[in-house]
């Protein structure tokens, strides 16, 4: 069992004491609560309070560097939420393939340039907050 929309260590403890096999952590676009929390900045704190679980997560996810810094942060997973959509929306199939590829050729530019040969490498310290 999967539970999507965790956003909080004391929620990801709580559902592994039940049981859950993944924690999915996701604020669900965000549309609900404007100027609430980002997902990406309590992806850390989930992915600690995981102890061990695997944590997937899509919130904003629009590029090839939300992929890695997500990635960094300790997600085991990133999930492409609307940018596949909007590719199926203007080319069908090749259009939702086409934005998958684009995402995961920019990802791996990143990690090139900046010297990650695997998502394995990649952690907290590869990230520096900009002002």
């Amino acid at each position: 069992m999967l539970l999507k929309g965790i956003e909080h260590p004391d929620d990801v403890r709580r559902a592994r004491d039940y049981g859950v096999d993944a924690i999915y952590c996701s604020n669900h676009g965000g549309r609900q609560a404007n100027g609430g929390i980002p997902a990406l900045d309590c992806l850390p704190n989930v992915v600690e309070a995981s102890d061990g679980l695997p944590v997937l997560f899509d919130s904003g996810i629009r590029s090839g560097a939300d992929i890695v810094k997500a990635l960094a942060l300790g997600a085991t997973a990133v999930g492409i939420g609307r940018p596949y959509a909007y590719g199926m929306a203007l080319g069908g199939a090749d259009g939702a393939v086409h934005v998958l590829r684009s995402l995961l050729a920019e990802a791996d530019l990143i990690m090139g340039i900046d010297g990650y040969s695997s998502c394995k490498d990649l952690t907290p310290d590869a990230l520096r907050r900009v002002g």
